[in-house]
């Protein structure tokens, strides 16, 4: 994975950021790196501004595990602390044309106990702020759950 140019990154604003609030139609998503530790896995969804104006992404994108039939298995809890990722705060990222946010989506194949272990193949991906959702196949476990943490700039979900 090739690292953006420095005009193409994304910033972080805690105040008035000057550009609008990315729409539906700014973003592509992917998925980006992939990580594991200790039995936990970490997928980054990357969402790039491929508009022509800067635009700003702020909180949490909503992730849903789909199962073998693509349809919501689960919903990913929405937090602000990851065994992967470190601790995260909630603050407006801003998009030149071209620049990337991620955020990071977490699940463990550890079981608890007597309960089974689900892997969702594909996540459906909201982008914050948007209502437009996009299938991305990859594979991450769900024991018991997902989470998801806030966006961040830059495409590797590292808080």
């Amino acid at each position: 994975m090739t690292s953006a140019s420095p005009s193409a990154s994304a910033t972080c604003s805690h105040g008035t950021s000057g550009s609008h609030p990315c729409a539906n139609g700014d973003l592509a998503v992917t998925a980006g790196r992939s990580r594991a530790a200790a039995g936990h896995v970490g997928v980054a969804l990357v969402f790039r501004n491929v508009s022509r104006a800067a635009c700003s992404l702020y909180g949490y994108p909503g992730v849903a595990g789909l199962d073998s039939q693509g349809r919501q298995a689960i919903q990913a809890t929405r937090t602000s602390n990851g065994y992967l990722g470190g601790t995260y705060v909630a603050r407006t990222v801003v998009l030149p044309p071209g620049g990337s946010a991620s955020a990071l989506v977490e699940g463990t194949d550890v079981p608890s106990g007597s309960q089974s272990c689900a892997t969702y193949r594909a996540l459906l991906v909201v982008a914050p702020g948007q209502t437009r959702s996009q299938v991305l196949r990859v594979s991450v476990p769900g024991c018991p759950s997902i989470q998801v943490h806030p966006v961040v700039p830059g495409a590797d979900g590292a808080a």
